[in-house]
């Protein structure tokens, strides 16, 4: 799940990132610390490396579920709102069949927003798709997504909902 350690993982609470996280530049901007902070203080075993790598799965697993109209399956990962634009950009999709295979993706926190127990990070997606258009393929191309995901940082839950899909 996104942002959680395997027991195994688990290592002493630390402020600041660790090396790995800053080397792999998942933030795009330095100026978040604060809101670091606010979210360590919610969860001190949250890692920002592992909220990330969980981030470019969900990405890849929602992407995929919508290209095959399966977004009934990925419903638990996803806000309501989210779900019925999906539905409703599948019902024009049908109509210009056109589908994104994934072959790279990078991502980064863009910023960190904690409202007493909520946590909203916001994630910029940069991906190399396969456009396939009417089972013809079309060309690569790079995409610039922006995705916000949310939990509620009290919640048992280990799911982050995606609340927000925008492009930059």
């Amino acid at each position: 799940m996104l942002g959680k350690r395997t027991i195994s993982d688990k290592k002493l609470f630390k402020n600041k990132a660790t090396e790995n996280e800053v080397k792999d530049s998942i933030f795009f901007e330095k100026d978040i610390e604060y809101s670091k902070k606010q979210l360590l203080d919610l969860d001190n075993n949250f890692s920002f490396h592992n909220f990330i790598q969980g981030a470019k799965e969900a990405f890849k697993i929602i992407v995929e579920a919508f290209n095959n109209n399966k977004v009934e399956e990925i419903k638990h990962l996803v806000s309501t709102e989210v779900y019925d634009n999906f539905q409703n950009a599948i019902d024009t999709k049908n109509n210009n069949y056109q589908t994104f295979n994934i072959s790279s993706v990078k991502a980064s926190i863009l910023n960190i927003e904690v409202v007493k127990n909520y946590a909203n990070i916001k994630v910029r997606f940069l991906s190399t798709q396969k456009v396939t258009l009417n089972n013809k393929i079309k060309k690569l191309e790079n995409i610039k997504d922006i995705w916000t995901f949310e939990k509620d940082m009290k919640a048992d839950s280990l799911i982050w909902k995606l609340v927000e899909v925008g492009t930059d």
